[in-house]
């Protein structure tokens, strides 16, 4: 996004030390450095140190930069605090005249019409695909969220209100995505039903596949989503809740896999809620599952109020990754909560694991239409992985022994 608010004159190289670890380079005149997560938060600050070793300015943004900006300054020539569009050409040129101030800080949102369009071009094919499979691409329509859960980053950083990109830029940049397979990467479409069923009507003669979070499960609004090829969506599960089963159901009629974002750890949640919920996402008959740890990210209300109520256990930015406990939860012991969350991993992949879960999923790409979930767990048609936090699609990682979960039972 940066890449496309930078003018024409200026060379640009992107390197993601998510695919390639990042080497400095002594011929750089600027970099930025783009802190999304923060645990990404000590990997980002050595590479800004070695920059800097080299002589070269380093500018750091990103999702986590203004909450983290006390902790970016020692490492960085200048930090960006707020949506890049308006900070960012002030950067380029202060950093031309060689006086980078100490911080940029936006004032305000940007208007949706002067959303920055990704330069996609800039990134090597190769190092996004698996297997020679393509990773999906991503498509930002909107920002900001009115729901507002306290342990979320994105209305601190983008608003609690909808800002909605203009129809026909959102269609032209859809357009331009060479992939099959897009991932619209808004917070939540459904904070507006009347925008969904405008934007899922635009969207149906691409001949893309989408992935997004939850979406309004009408009839109407779901029978839009099925024309336009609606492929996966990502729904939240704290509970065994009727309406989210119901919702589940939906979504599964129309055709649309669902993926489970489950989030283990809040005050309301004891020892015996694990087995729940992993019976519930079976019975439900989920695609797939993603369990995480609440955490406590700063800058969200959910971390000032467990800073104030003394419950963080350190601010070790590296461990906020939601595979750690960093807070003393209200009706179990820290341990407690890590072992059922692991257990909740193991357990629900017990009979089919995620890769082949995925791949029942990624099979049925070409026939939506009749797509049903599956009833029994597949053969297993690719090697078997087991699933977990450290998982990597395709690659084996060292097993422990399983363990049931004790119903209602101490650390």
């Amino acid at each position: 996004m940066v890449a496309g608010l930078t003018p024409a004159d200026h060379e640009i190289s992107i390197e993601d030390d998510n695919i390639s670890p990042v080497s400095a380079r002594p011929d750089a005149d600027l970099v930025g450095i783009s802190l999304m997560l923060v645990c990404q938060a000590p990997r980002a600050f050595a590479i800004a140190d070695a920059y800097r070793r080299l002589g070269v300015p380093v500018v750091i943004g990103g999702l986590s930069a203004g909450p983290l900006a006390g902790s970016c300054r020692p490492h960085a020539d200048a930090v960006v605090v707020g949506e890049a569009e308006g900070n960012w050409p002030r950067v380029l040129r202060d950093a031309r005249l060689g006086r980078l101030r100490p911080a940029y800080v936006r004032r305000g949102l940007a208007p949706p019409g002067a959303f920055a369009l990704p330069r996609r071009d800039l990134l090597d094919p190769a190092g996004y695909a698996y297997r020679g499979l393509p990773m999906m691409s991503l498509l930002e329509t909107s920002r900001g969220c009115c729901f507002s859960c306290p342990q979320c980053q994105v209305p601190g950083i983008s608003g609690a209100r909808l800002r909605i990109r203009p129809l026909r830029k959102t269609v032209e940049d859809a357009s331009a995505i060479e992939g099959e397979r897009v991932y619209i990467v808004d917070n939540s479409l459904e904070q507006d039903e009347a925008y969904e069923k405008r934007l899922f009507g635009a969207l149906a003669g691409l001949g893309k596949r989408w992935v997004s979070h939850s979406i309004s499960d009408t009839p109407a609004i779901l029978k839009l989503a099925e024309t336009a090829g609606w492929w996966f969506v990502l729904q939240t599960v704290t509970s065994a809740s009727p309406r989210v089963a119901e919702r589940i159901r939906r979504y599964h009629d129309h055709g649309i896999a669902v993926g489970a974002f489950v989030t283990l750890g809040f005050d309301e949640q004891g020892p015996d809620s694990f087995e729940r919920i992993v019976d519930f996402l079976k019975e439900t008959r989920v695609d797939t599952a993603e369990f995480n740890l609440l955490t406590p990210f700063p800058g969200t209300p959910l971390f000032e109020r467990l800073k104030a109520q003394g419950r963080l256990l350190h601010e070790d930015w590296g461990r906020y990754n939601t595979d750690n406990v960093v807070f003393q939860p209200k009706l179990m012991s820290p341990e407690r909560l890590r072992r059922g969350f692991l257990w909740a991993w193991r357990e629900y992949y017990r009979d089919q694991s995620q890769a082949e879960r995925m791949f029942h999923i990624y099979r049925r790409l070409g026939d939506l239409k009749d797509w049903k979930p599956a009833a029994e767990p597949a053969g297993r048609v690719i090697p078997h992985q087991e699933a977990g936090p450290t998982a990597v699609w395709g690659r084996t990682i060292p097993s422990v022994p399983r363990r049931r979960a004790p119903r209602r039972s101490g650390p």
